[in-house]
């Protein structure tokens, strides 16, 4: 008998097997279940059962199967959640389906093996009949941590984020137990606390992960802090990392993905593609090793095509990423749909026409049914027009934001909607010959426009491209809007310095003279790099005067992380140091002034 494959997705079937697990759990006896579902199932899922309508043997024989199909993969709470199976019938043995024939002369010819049928798993339907409470308390060590690890990630898909985190939480309650199979579930835990912004929970799982007994869960604990080490820019420690890793799991091919991620990362694109052939000819050489995506992206990486090897892996995270990063392949050509009415220098409010009006209508009330990535995905693939509206484009990535995909991928995923975003601008602006004129943020209707612009640059910034992050930020705060209600100016100055461009940074901070902490040191540092030494002077102290905070914390042997509040930063502040230092120490050191401001402060 042929099993009709695609029906597995549908709704019907889902809400067989709900209700087949509902009667399950009532009374734990396989007799009444096959009896319930001999009787009901049609009932239930009569669309799916419309494949058999021709073969009354057919069905007679699939429903005996299923039957026994779902009971046998049934998580019983009174068996400490594990199914207790029926065996197989004998072939000499009477029919189960009630057919009065044996086995061998009735059933087993018709019904589908156990390895061409689709893989159901019935925790998920088992686990949501329990309560908050019930799930920590779940008897974990008879559980599958991969099994476990598969309802967690649905659960994330439907926004149930934290069920999800309740679930993974109770099976990490004791490291030591666990095996490599849970390190999946692991990883997953830590995406769930990225998309509910707990990151202390992620630091102390992280913490507990690293000393771990099991070395893969080590392993995982490792990389995924050397990842937020490179995210932070604090690539010794990211690479002390790496070492210890090499040291722990020498062989893992994972170990080649996260090398190159942090060479590129670092802005060693030529020594990535070095470190990528390497790579290639000693897994290469592996006999038991399956060379599909990873091995594909390293070659490809090999030939100095980075952006198009990451677009390789993206592809393959998920069915959502794919078709993302095919919309994003195929993004329209930018076409002005608003109006402006330039005047004395500045264009004016972005009015979008009447389209753009509807269509961001019709976004708003998406956002309140849309429980899914993967249901915002879909909706812009219908609506192309989308990507004209600053509006949507705005909202929709603070959402893709939020969800941290895959580190490494955001210049794939993110990247190209953001320079689209800003051609729009552009074009906008040409239309009515408003290039070079102001775009202030004190319009509303201007501001979707201008948070696109500064994720822009932060999205250059982050992937080392500070030539084009400059020039952005440049267009952004000396043209567009010079009150630079964004707060730009503070990269800006110190990406100047980075670049070697001193004049430029000198005349930004004749502009926002008497500023913040940013640039209060921004200015000395550039005055120290042009050889201004006494103005330097003048300007350090009085920098150190205002805010003594940043001083300290550029000097410390070992800065400590102060509390952070996230939006929120004290001036003058230990943690408005600690964002200075973060963002900034790597120019100070090469430029020298560190040194000068060990003096400085040996002088005092």
């Amino acid at each position: 008998m042929t099993f009709q494959h695609d029906n597995i997705a549908s709704n019907d079937l889902e809400l067989l097997v709900s209700r087949s697990v509902s009667v399950i759990l009532k009374s734990e006896d396989a007799t009444d279940f096959m009896r319930w579902f001999d009787q009901y199932s049609e009932d239930v899922a009569p669309i799916f059962f419309k494949q058999f309508q021709s073969s009354p043997d057919g069905l007679r024989s699939f429903k005996s199967f299923f039957a026994r199909f779902i009971w046998n993969r049934t998580a019983l709470p009174s068996n400490n959640f594990r199914p207790r199976t029926l065996p197989k019938p004998e072939r000499n043995s009477t029919c189960p389906c009630g057919s009065g024939k044996k086995y061998k002369h009735c059933c087993l010819a018709m019904e589908p093996s156990q390895d061409e049928f689709p893989n159901i798993s019935m925790l998920p339907f088992v686990l949501d009949t329990l309560s908050a409470k019930q799930l920590t308390a779940l008897p974990f060590e008879y559980l599958s941590a991969e099994e476990l690890e598969h309802v967690a990630r649905q659960w994330m898909l439907q926004s149930r984020v934290q069920d999800a985190v309740k679930l993974l939480e109770g099976l990490f309650a004791n490291f030591n137990k666990l095996d490599e199979r849970a390190e999946p579930a692991f990883d997953c835990l830590l995406d769930c606390y990225d998309i509910l912004g707990n990151p202390l929970k992620k630091k102390k799982l992280l913490k507990r992960g690293s000393s771990a007994n099991n070395k893969y869960i080590r392993a995982a604990a490792l990389q995924r802090r050397c990842c937020i080490l490179a995210d932070r820019n604090e690539y010794a420690e990211a690479w002390s990392l790496f070492q210890e890793l090499q040291r722990l799991i020498p062989n893992d091919p994972s170990l080649s993905h996260l090398e190159i991620t942090l060479l590129v990362n670092q802005g060693e694109k030529q020594r990535a593609t070095e470190r990528a052939r390497f790579w290639v000819a000693r897994l290469s050489k592996v006999k038991d090793f399956d060379q599909g995506p990873l091995i594909e992206y390293l070659r490809t990486v090999s030939q100095g095509d980075i952006s198009s090897a990451m677009t390789g892996i993206a592809k393959n995270l998920s069915p959502e990423i794919n078709l993302l990063v095919s919309l994003i392949e195929q993004l329209p050509e930018p076409a002005c749909h608003y109006m402006l009415k330039p005047k004395n220098g500045s264009a004016g409010p972005m009015e979008p026409d009447k389209k753009l009006l509807s269509l961001a209508a019709q976004w708003e009330t998406q956002g309140e049914y849309s429980e899914t990535m993967a249901d915002d995905i879909e909706w812009l693939g219908h609506n192309p027009l989308a990507w004209q509206c600053f509006d949507i484009l705005d909202d929709w990535l603070a959402t893709v934001e939020g969800e941290r995909v895959s580190h490494g991928f955001e210049e794939v995923l993110l990247l190209p909607v953001l320079r689209h975003a800003e051609a729009l601008l552009r074009l906008t602006l040409k239309c009515y010959q408003a290039d070079g004129m102001k775009l202030e943020w004190a319009w509303h209707e201007n501001r979707p426009a201008m948070r696109l612009l500064e994720r822009l640059v932060g999205m250059l910034r982050l992937t080392k491209n500070f030539p084009e992050a400059v020039r952005v930020a440049e267009w952004m705060v000396l043209t567009l809007n010079p009150n630079d209600n964004q707060g730009l100016r503070s990269n800006l100055i110190h990406d100047y310095l980075r670049l070697g461009k001193i004049n430029e940074a000198l005349v930004l901070s004749r502009i926002y003279q008497d500023d913040i902490a940013d640039m209060s040191y921004g200015t000395a540092l550039a005055l120290f790099m042009d050889n201004q030494l006494q103005a330097a002077q003048r300007s350090l102290a009085i920098a150190r005067k205002r805010y003594p905070e940043v001083s300290k914390m550029l000097l410390a042997v070992k800065p400590k992380q102060p509390r952070l509040r996230n939006g929120m930063v004290q001036v003058g502040g230990r943690d408005e140091a600690w964002y200075y230092f973060k963002d900034n120490f790597d120019i100070w050191k090469q430029s020298g002034a560190l040194e000068w401001l060990k003096q400085s402060f040996a002088k005092k």
